[in-house]
């Protein structure tokens, strides 16, 4: 892994700011159940030009939970590329008059 870093935001509502999938660096990051005020599952995939992006589980998808204890932070690999992925915060935000959860993440590699 190297220096390079960026933050990307997941929601469990359709707010174009934070869509439930999110993509980064060559990996899509979808919300999945369960998830709370403490803890998020993610399903996790590759994409490039030889692998599109799927919306549907395929046998390179990694499923991750992540919390504010031992599962904070996880590492994952896919290809040559070693991506450390970390939980950073978990708020709620009202969307159309309901509340919602974002899941804001980080990303190295």
């Amino acid at each position: 892994m190297g220096n390079d870093t960026k933050n990307i935001t997941i929601s469990s509502c359709s707010d174009p700011e934070a869509p439930a999938i999110g993509f980064i660096e060559g990996l899509s990051i979808k919300l999945s159940e369960p998830y709370s005020d403490s803890e998020v599952t993610v399903k996790i995939n590759p994409f490039d030009d030889h692998h599109p992006v799927k919306e549907s589980d395929t046998k390179s998808t990694k499923t991750m939970k992540f919390d504010f204890g031992k599962s904070n932070a996880k590492k994952v690999k896919f290809g040559t590329e070693t991506y450390r992925i970390k939980l950073v915060s978990i708020n709620k935000k009202k969307w159309e008059g309901q509340d919602h959860h974002y899941f804001e993440f980080l990303l190295e590699w």
